[in-house]
């Protein structure tokens, strides 16, 4: 009993806090501040992210849907991203994936004009949905370095 609590303590102290990662912030989220404004900012990601194989299926612009509804957000765009192939290979083994895919990113602007970019850590998926197959960790560790390549030209 007193094997299982730890284990439970342990697990809700990861959640709550994640895994620290000086360079992007925490584990389950990658946030960094890009150099660009934000709409230079979503068209380099495109760019990179669709040199790897990825296609950009929606752009949603949060601050005009809140405009609508009278509502002032600062500048925030998100971009919904597939890839069948790799996210059907990942369906395959584990079909809750589907709660994370396709892959959604954001972009927005803060308070004194800074502009951040943040999306979910996919190697985090593992943890999430229990995989365990080296040939699906093979697959996200891949997505992980496509998006940590893609980002690279939000830096100056």
């Amino acid at each position: 009993m007193r094997k299982h609590s730890l284990l439970y303590i342990m697990t809700l102290l990861f959640l709550i806090t994640g895994c620290s990662n000086s360079k992007h912030g925490n584990s389950l989220m990658i946030t960094l501040e890009s150099s660009y404004p934000i709409k230079e900012t979503v068209s380099r990601f495109t760019q990179a992210i669709q040199e790897k194989g990825y296609r950009v299926t929606n752009t949603t612009d949060h601050t005009a849907r809140a405009k609508k509804e009278n509502i002032y957000l600062h500048p925030t765009l998100s971009l919904t991203l597939d890839k069948p192939k790799v996210f059907s290979a990942l369906l395959t083994c584990n079909p809750s994936l589907a709660i994370d895919l396709p892959i959604r990113v954001v972009a927005y602007s803060q308070l004194g004009g800074a502009v951040r970019f943040s999306y979910t850590q996919p190697e985090y998926w593992s943890l999430k949905h229990n995989v365990k197959d080296k040939n699906c960790i093979a697959v996200i560790l891949e997505m992980t370095r496509d998006f940590n390549e893609a980002v690279e030209v939000l830096k100056k």
